[in-house]
């Protein structure tokens, strides 16, 4: 019997990436460098905060504060989006980042960071390093988005700490619907999606039809955290998510690695 060559690191593997449109390139490029079909289909668009006088008002009063957290690139982004020209970031303020990709937004715009978590770039992760547990006293100034989790404002202010929130942008859902990717979902032809929230995920399903929704709760999902995982089950989905190890590019990338590389090797097994 001939040897089986094992494929190209994602031969012919078509992936939906479901990231903000102007977040979406890296990723995709990425997979179409390792030999993937990338298929764009945002989930979320960004767009201001509902109150953008709340949002200057507080940022008036950020050289009063010690310590600086961002949530995301699009905190940094919506931060000197709104911003007035004037604007310079203040250089005695300690500033932490809960990810590899917010550290990266910060120093391209010249702001060094102080605090990013060891592993894990996520809210629990970032309230473990230990520049987080001596903040009794301290004043604290969040950028975020509207909505989402008050883990870390709720678990400082126990820590004793003055916490104050900004958002600076908030999350809508798309209104076009599945068309781009509706006919190769009906045929089987989509191998992956990746889905990097739980708001995605929930926004993913309410841009399908019923229809539209009968295949994408039997598709297989790559997802950042446990979190989205045990939620995708709670939505409907059947398969069990595949978690990446870091919530990254690079680690969502390695996870579709392995899950293509996985079901070659099963491929071999049964013969095909």
């Amino acid at each position: 019997m001939p040897a089986v060559n094992p494929p190209k690191r994602l031969d012919q593997l078509r992936v939906v990436v479901t990231r903000p449109a102007h977040q979406a390139e890296p990723l995709c490029r990425m997979i179409e460098q390792a030999g993937g079909t990338a298929i764009r289909l945002p989930v979320i668009e960004i767009a201001p905060p509902f109150d953008i006088q709340s949002a200057h008002e507080k940022l008036s009063r950020l050289k009063d504060f010690s310590i600086t957290i961002f949530t995301s690139t699009n905190a940094v982004d919506g931060l000197f989006k709104l911003a007035p020209a004037s604007f310079s970031w203040p250089q005695k303020i300690q500033v932490a980042a809960i990810g590899k990709r917010t550290t990266s937004a910060l120093r391209a715009r010249s702001i060094s960071v102080d605090i990013v978590p060891e592993q894990g770039f996520n809210s629990e992760s970032l309230l473990k390093h230990p520049a987080m547990s001596a903040v009794s006293g301290k004043k604290i100034m969040i950028f975020k988005g509207e909505g989402g989790r008050k883990l870390l404002a709720q678990t400082l202010n126990q820590r004793g700490a003055t916490v104050v929130e900004v958002d600076l942008y908030r999350r809508k859902r798309p209104n076009e619907g599945l068309r781009n990717i509706q006919q190769a979902g009906k045929s089987g032809s989509i191998d992956l999606f990746i889905v990097t929230s739980n708001e995605g995920l929930r926004n993913l399903l309410e841009m399908a039809t019923e229809t539209e929704q009968e295949w994408l709760l039997r598709a297989e999902l790559v997802v950042i955290s446990e979190r989205t995982a045990q939620f995708a089950k709670t939505l409907g989905f059947s398969q069990q998510p595949l978690v990446a190890d870091e919530a990254s590019d690079e680690g969502l990338l390695n996870s579709v690695e392995q899950w293509y590389a996985d079901r070659f090797r099963r491929g071999i097994q049964r013969g095909e």
